[in-house]
Formats: structure tokens, sequence, C-alpha cells
């Protein structure tokens, strides 16, 4: 009598074989196959979640996964669905190396032999836990369905950190992580309750944030290296609408200064040189801490002049011994000459470069499809798009991986109505590779019934854990920290 070690395999074995597809009269096409998402010759880190596929139009697809190493796993149904531990052994046993791609799929009621393809296995890791991310419906009319969410990018495991259900009526936007690392976090509540939350230190506090010098609450928010201190700018965003199809929505700023807050001393430090007749934005720290970034732009808004409003790229030293800046500020990108709008600025956090959003005007390009994503060398000052990342469609809130060889943005080139998340491999020399969908378990089905948008996504080292009942009694009955102000 055989032993139940051998007799397990063999039953699995006959079950794979009896439920699923058996191609039969099999022709050869030499096109490659047309999938969903595509990735075809992507890049991966090797603990990535499958990249389970759809193969349009097909009634049954066979997949066969061979590594340069000989090792294969393959899966067969209605799509391309890979056990996951059998997808990072392969994956794991081909880092720096290539994974061989077959499919075949019967269409039309018969079966095709596909071109193979790639899956290259970076030899960079991408240890991260998962990536955070606010989610929102087309209408955004109410806040009820708005929240921010964590997905875990080894697995499809996905949760939401804080929503709307939880604090009804409410807000959230804005969530930072401290260069990936969520023991120092911040996000904004907005509604009648509105509230930062600041995470520094081991501990959580409402911090509120508007006062009688300042023009709105915190937005857009960014952590200097220490943990001391967050540069914020001040929005007073507004909404306009068009019938063009093509271009239905601007979304700006009717003023906006930039600031930093201590976090120490609940202290916003204000600066002259940062709250101008000008509008200041999207402030962020030099990986060093010893520089401010920021966007600037002159008051065309005011003038009713959407079509002008360019923001260009400065910056200003940083003293964090005495939270003073600099008194002059330079000029990176002066956007009345280059006659374009720079946005959204990322330094990788190896000190290499900045990765920025730029189109042909806004603050808020995420409407815009001419919106591509550059990528400035801070060695030699050398400005490039990321052609192997762009798309016709707009490419906007972008962030790395906490080892800086990934980043992650959103995109509108799946379907133009919901922007969605793509990662790609960045090298040390910033040479990018094609950028992946975020993998799903059955992609199609997931996103053909995906209504919503991912807005502004970020890395994370670890889980972030917040407790959503007790941050929801904090919101609606804890008195916040009033913000103090000084200026330097």
């Amino acid at each position: 009598m055989k032993p139940l070690s051998y007799i397990i395999p063999a039953l699995v074995c006959i079950l794979f074989y009896s439920c699923n597809p058996k191609p039969e009269n099999v022709h050869n096409n030499d096109e490659w196959p047309n999938i969903f998402p595509d990735y075809k010759e992507v890049t991966i880190p090797a603990n990535i979640a499958p990249l389970n596929f759809n193969v349009e139009n097909a009634e049954a697809v066979v997949a066969e996964l061979i590594g340069d190493d000989g090792s294969k796993i393959s899966a067969a149904g209605d799509y391309a669905d890979f056990d996951i531990d059998s997808w990072h052994q392969l994956t794991y046993n081909n880092i720096g190396k290539k994974i061989s791609v077959s499919v075949i799929a019967k269409i039309n009621n018969s079966w095709q032999k596909f071109r193979d393809f790639n899956i290259f296995v970076s030899g960079d890791s991408l240890n991260d836990y998962g990536l955070t991310y606010r989610l929102i419906p087309p209408g955004y009319q109410t806040f009820a369905h708005i929240g921010i969410y964590q997905r875990n990018i080894h697995n499809f495991d996905e949760e939401a950190i804080v929503d709307g259900t939880s604090i009804q009526g409410q807000c959230m936007n804005c969530h930072v992580p401290n260069h990936a690392n969520p023991d120092e976090f911040q996000l904004h509540v907005r509604g009648q309750h509105p509230a930062t939350l600041v995470r520094h230190g081991g501990k959580d506090k409402l911090l509120q944030t508007a006062t009688d010098s300042t023009i709105a609450n915190c937005m857009y928010a960014y952590w200097h290296p220490s943990g001391k201190y967050i540069a914020y700018s001040l929005n007073l965003i507004h909404q306009t609408f068009f019938e063009d199809s093509a271009k239905y929505i601007e979304v700006y700023d009717n003023a906006s200064d930039a600031l930093i807050l201590d976090v120490e001393k609940d202290q916003l430090i204000l600066y002259d040189k940062l709250m101008t007749e000008n509008f200041e934005s999207y402030p962020v720290f030099s990986v060093d801490g010893n520089s401010l970034y920021f966007c600037s732009s002159k008051p065309y808004v005011l003038e009713g002049r959407l079509d002008k409003m360019r923001y260009s790229l400065l910056r200003v030293s940083f003293d964090s011994s005495t939270g003073k800046i600099g008194n002059d500020i330079d000029t990176i990108i002066n956007a009345e000459t280059s006659n374009v709008s720079i946005t959204h600025p990322r330094p990788s956090y190896d000190g290499k470069f900045i990765m920025f959003s730029q189109a042909s005007y806004s603050v808020f390009p995420i409407h815009h499809t001419e919106a591509d994503l550059y990528l400035m060398n801070l060695s030699d000052s050398t400005i490039r798009p990321i052609n192997e990342v762009n798309s016709q469609y707009a490419e906007s809130f972008h962030n790395f991986s906490s080892n800086s060889r990934w980043f992650v943005f959103n995109s509108r080139r799946v379907n133009q109505i919901n922007n969605l998340l793509f990662i790609s491999h960045i090298d040390e020399n910033g040479n990018c590779t094609k950028p992946f969908l975020l993998p799903q378990k059955n992609p199609k089905e997931f996103y053909d019934n995906f209504f919503f948008s991912y807005n502004v996504p970020d890395f994370t080292i670890r889980k972030v854990e917040l407790d959503m009942r007790q941050f929801a009694d904090d919101i609606f009955h804890k008195q916040r920290i009033q913000v103090g102000t000084r200026r330097n």
C-alpha cells in the first residue's frame, strides 16, 4: 500500500486535470496574447502578489510559467490564477533572472498557442509591507464612501485604515508616513469635526491647525527626516466643472501658503517668504533635511486665467536646529520660461532624484491628459520625461518605496476614467521599467466592477495600526490641541 504522501499529490493532479480545460487541436499564433492587465515584459519584485491575468475574449486559459532555473508552475481555468505560494517560490528562485510565460487560450471555440513573453524578476527587493491610498467614488458628493485604505502588496489583502462609515459626514485625505515609516504618520479629517492626526513618539494627538494667522487648515504634508517637523501647504481649493466631456473639471487654489509645523511644540512656523501674494504649495524636505522644495505660481487664478496657472519648482535652505529658512530662494524650474507647471515633487530616499508631475498648467494635474512624470538627477540637475512609464493619459501622484528602487503612481491609462495604481522599478541611474498594474485576484472582474479612483498612494514598511472605533470616538468627542504660531 502506498503511503499517504504519495496518494495526495496524485489526487491533486487528477483533480486539476479533470476540473480544468484541456487544449485540443491547438493552432500556433505568432502574436503575443491580448492579456489584461498587460504584464508582458514587465519587471517585478520577487515578493509581489501573483500577476494573475485574463485573456481577452477567451473561454478558457492555460498558462505555464517557466523560470530560468527550470522550475515551473501552471494555471488553468477562466483566467490565469496562480497559487500564491507556488508563485513566490518561482519568483524567489529566479531573482535577477526571467520567467517565460506560455499562454494557450480557447477563443471562438478554437485553441490557440500564443507567442511566449517574459516577466523579469529584479534583483532589487521590495520588502515594504504595502501601499496606503485614499479611495474616492466617481461623484464624491458625499463622504460616506471615501476612506483611507492599505493593501498588502505581497498578497491581495486590503483593509480600511479609516473610512466614511466609521466617521460619518467627515472626509479623510492627505495621509503621510515619514519616509514610509508608519510610526510617524499624519492624516486629515475634514467636515464638521476637523482635525489633523499626528503620530509621533509613540503617541497620537489631534490638532486644530486653523489659526487667526493662517488662511486655512494644514493640507498637503511632508515629514522632515528627523520627525521633528512637518511641512504643510494651506490651500483654499476650488473646483470648476465644464460641459466639454474631454475636459470636465479643473481643481485649483484660490489662495495657498506654505509653512512648517514644529511637531514637538505644536507650533506652526510662519515665514514671510512662503506666505506671499503668490500661491505656494506641495512643500517637501530634501532627504538630508537641509532644504525645503516647494511649488509656486503667480496669482493668475485671481485674474480668471486658469490656463496660465503654472507652478515653478523652488528651493530654500532649512536649519532643523532653529526651524529657520535661508534668505535666498533658488528657482530650480521656472514655469514662466519653460511654459509648464511643476507639481508634487518627491525626492527619492537615496538622495539621487526628484520625481515630479509636469502639465501644461494646473496645480492638480490628475485631470490633465498631458500630465506626465519627470525625473531630475540631483547630481547634475538634468531633467527628463520618464518615457518608459508615461502614457497618453494623466500620470500623477507618485511616491518612492523605502529603498528608492520602486515607485507607485496614479494613471488613467486603463479606462480614462479611474485613477489606478501602477508600480515601476527604478535603478540607481534613474532607468525605469515598464510599469505593472497593481495585481488583483481576478483582475478583469475586479477592475471592470471597480468604480473608485486611487488617490495619493504611498508605501509603508509596516502595516498602519489604527483603532478605527477609538479614532472615530476621538474625532467626535476628543478635544483638539490648538496649535500656536511663531514667526522665523
